[in-house]
């Protein structure tokens, strides 16, 4: 009985895929929380930019799309602001993807949790030795530490990630407060209305679950060749995103029209900033090294 419910179970698994998959070939096979990950791509402890949260574990496997991503944003990074520390990378997807124990999805190599970029009180590079929490005003505290979310190096890691075609990015999940936060800081100083446009998009706050405001989570979409053997996605689909393969999203407008878009950026924070970050003996006239134009 137990060998016919696991040939019930392959089979179901494997009924996604339209052919046989390639030898040598990283397929992600299924959606991103039902599914598999076939001859994975290896995350390295670190590289240039970046650290893993978890050297030596085994959450460290997903597509050429996704690590070639994480690797060429952290590269960015830290040529825009050298001297920072690196960005660290959180979980991708197990070996060969499948159920993960601390996410309900990761299973199909397509996911990444990468830690927020911070700075201490008195506007220096520096990181948490967790996960850090943000508030509504970017800041954190653990025991008798504050710290600050960073908006100059957390901006150019998503426009890095947005604005790379070949990482195809179809969700950076982050809290609202610190997609607002992003926000404004690109309306003053991003030079490319693309880049604020699909940000607009592509930054969102999970329907259900973490809020995640402690860490962006990425999740990459299929290629083309992908999708041919056994790679699924939902919509939305973005228009930059959009092959011969499949038709625009007609919806995908809905989430970023120009009146919503220009509201957001414009709307004032209905707290008094100064007076908070005086309470947290905050450095006041600390400011964020800005981003080089584009």
């Amino acid at each position: 009985m137990l060998r016919v419910f696991s040939a019930l179970v392959i089979t179901a698994i494997c009924s996604c895929v339209s052919e046989p998959l390639p030898a040598g070939q990283t397929i992600s096979v299924g959606t991103t929380n039902h599914g598999y990950l076939h001859d994975p791509v290896r995350l390295e402890d670190r590289g240039r930019g970046y650290r893993r949260l978890r050297p030596g574990e085994g959450s460290r496997f997903g597509t050429p799309t996704l690590v070639g991503a994480i690797k060429r944003a952290a590269r960015e990074v830290a040529a825009a602001f050298p001297g920072g520390h690196p960005l660290r990378v959180g979980d991708l997807s197990n070996p060969y993807g499948g159920a993960h124990s601390r996410h309900r999805t990761h299973r199909t190599g397509r996911d990444a949790d990468l830690l927020f970029f911070a700075r201490d009180a008195g506007g220096l590079a520096t990181h948490g030795k967790g996960w850090l929490r943000f508030d509504s005003l970017g800041l954190a505290t653990v025991r008798d530490r504050a710290f600050r979310f960073d908006e100059a190096r957390n901006w150019h890691l998503v426009r890095t990630l947005i604005m790379d075609d070949r990482a195809r990015v179809k969700w950076l999940f982050c809290s609202n407060e610190l997609k607002a936060r992003l926000l404004r800081y690109a309306a003053r100083h991003e030079n490319s209305p693309q880049a604020v446009v699909r940000a607009t998009w592509v930054l969102h706050e999970p329907s259900r679950g973490d809020p995640h405001d402690d860490h962006f989570h990425l999740r990459v979409g299929c290629g083309t060749d992908e999708r041919s053997l056994g790679c699924r996605e939902q919509a939305p689909h973005w228009p930059w995103l959009s092959d011969t393969a499949r038709k625009e999203d007609v919806g995908a407008g809905v989430a970023a029209s120009d009146s919503h878009l220009v509201g957001w950026l414009l709307t004032e924070e209905h707290v008094n900033q100064r007076r908070d970050i005086v309470r947290r003996r905050l450095d006041t006239t600390a400011k964020p090294t800005s981003i080089a134009g584009r």
